[in-house]
């Protein structure tokens, strides 16, 4: 413009406009407390391919600049439940950086509980499990032992009974171990089975008594986890009692005309076991029968 007596000249200047950098950092996602690294799915694309991510406490690995880092949280986002990580587009010229967030969430993983520790008497073996699974998973599997599971391992309050070298070593261990985990890790633990012996019961050997001196002295004997016990079995009495082990019998006629009585002693306060007896059989003999024979008459001189 004001050219005087000049012709105006004119020259052009072109303009573009490039697309604008586009950063995705991904959807949000869920981890599981127990297995918290998570792989980021970031993407930038238009005028830069590149980004750096940012928000967290934790750690990138191998680092921030990667679009797909594995990000690790720290124990404050843990407890917290969430983090929010920004990526941001860089290297982008005479553009604004692009940014986008990703929010994870961090969920509780399975508790597991496999019960107490039980104690199974040798004789009394099978033991009911009570395991039980919690959280984002309600099942597990049992393992550990060389016995068996009924109905399965499967089946938390499954019942397992003890094979013969547990029996023989006094113990199982079994492990309780979530099942159907998700993103969470598998979580375990653990119980034990303590197999103690049954009680040992002896009523004695076998007794003869003669039927014109028929009391008898019981001698039975208990020992393991219970001492005491109870005779049974006879229609005759038993003085103290049928439950001292030392105790005298007295037949009844009824058993000396039958010539013979089997008593049984059982085990008392067995615990957890099953009841053990034993046997001890009384003969009632014939008495011995003196005859002196038929009176005599004798004369006083011979």
């Amino acid at each position: 413009t004001n050219n005087g007596n000049c012709n105006a000249v004119t020259d052009v200047v072109q303009i573009n406009f490039t697309a604008a950098p586009n950063a995705n950092a991904g959807t949000d996602i869920s981890s599981c407390k127990n297995n918290p690294a998570v792989t980021l799915a970031g993407n930038v694309s238009g005028a830069t391919t590149t980004g750096a991510w940012s928000g967290g406490t934790g750690t990138f690995n191998p680092n921030n600049s990667t679009l797909n880092t594995i990000y690790t949280p720290s124990a404050a986002e843990l407890t917290a439940g969430s983090v929010t990580l920004t990526l941001a587009s860089t290297g982008n010229g005479n553009c604004i950086a692009s940014t986008d967030n990703v929010i994870i969430n961090f969920t509780n993983p399975p508790v597991v509980n496999a019960g107490l520790d039980l104690s199974v008497c040798k004789n009394n073996l099978a033991s009911i499990l009570s395991g039980t699974v919690t959280g984002p998973s309600t099942t597990g599997i049992w393992s550990g032992g060389s016995g068996t599971f009924n109905p399965g391992s499967s089946v938390l309050n499954s019942t397992y009974t003890p094979s013969a070298a547990e029996l023989t070593a006094g113990v199982v261990t079994l492990t309780l171990t979530s099942t159907a985990n998700g993103n969470c890790n598998a979580v375990t633990d653990v119980m034990q089975i303590t197999l103690t012996n049954a009680p040992t019961v002896s009523a004695g050997s076998d007794v003869n008594s003669c039927k014109n001196n028929a009391n008898t002295v019981l001698s039975g004997v208990i020992s393991g986890p219970t001492t005491t016990g109870s005779w049974i079995g006879g229609t005759g009495s038993f003085n103290p009692g049928n439950s001292a082990l030392t105790s005298t019998y007295t037949p009844s006629a009824a058993e000396l005309t039958a010539g013979v009585v089997t008593l049984t002693l059982t085990s008392t306060n067995n615990g957890n076991c099953n009841a053990v007896t034993d046997v001890v059989q009384i003969n009632f003999t014939a008495a011995p029968n003196a005859n002196a024979g038929i009176d005599i008459s004798s004369c006083k001189n011979n």
